[in-house]
C-alpha cells in the first residue's frame, strides 16, 4: 500500500514539474497566457502517444501485448493530463501575477 501510494505520489510530482516547466517556458517567450497553459497542458500526452508509436513501430515477439501497453498508455493519460492541466494553469497564473507586481 505505501508503494502503491509513493508511485502515485512520484507520478503527480513529475507530471506537474514537467507541466509546470512547460508553461513557464512559453510564457517567457511568447506572454501568451493561452499558448503557454495549452503546450504545458499537451505536452506530456503528445510524449506520451509519441512513446507509444515508437514502441507499437520497433514491438518484437517477446514484448508485452499490445493491448495491455494501449490500456496502461490510456490510463495513464487519462490521470495525466488533468494535472498537468492544473500544473500548467497555476504556473501561468503565478508568472501573471509576478508580471503584473514587476510592472508597477
Amino acid at each position: 500500500m505505501l508503494i502503491t501510494s509513493l508511485v502515485f505520489v512520484g507520478v503527480i510530482a513529475g507530471v506537474s514539474l514537467i507541466a509546470g516547466t512547460v508553461t513557464a517556458i512559453f510564457r517567457l517567450l511568447t506572454d501568451s497566457k493561452t499558448l503557454s497553459l495549452v503546450s504545458g497542458t499537451l505536452a506530456i500526452p503528445i510524449l506520451l502517444c509519441a512513446l507509444l508509436a515508437c514502441w507499437m513501430m520497433t514491438m518484437e515477439a517477446d514484448d508485452p501485448a499490445p493491448g495491455n501497453v494501449m490500456i496502461g498508455s490510456l490510463i495513464f493519460l487519462a490521470v495525466a493530463t488533468p494535472i498537468a492541466f492544473l500544473a500548467s494553469h497555476f504556473t501561468a497564473s503565478f508568472l501573471a501575477g509576478r508580471a503584473s507586481r514587476n510592472v508597477r
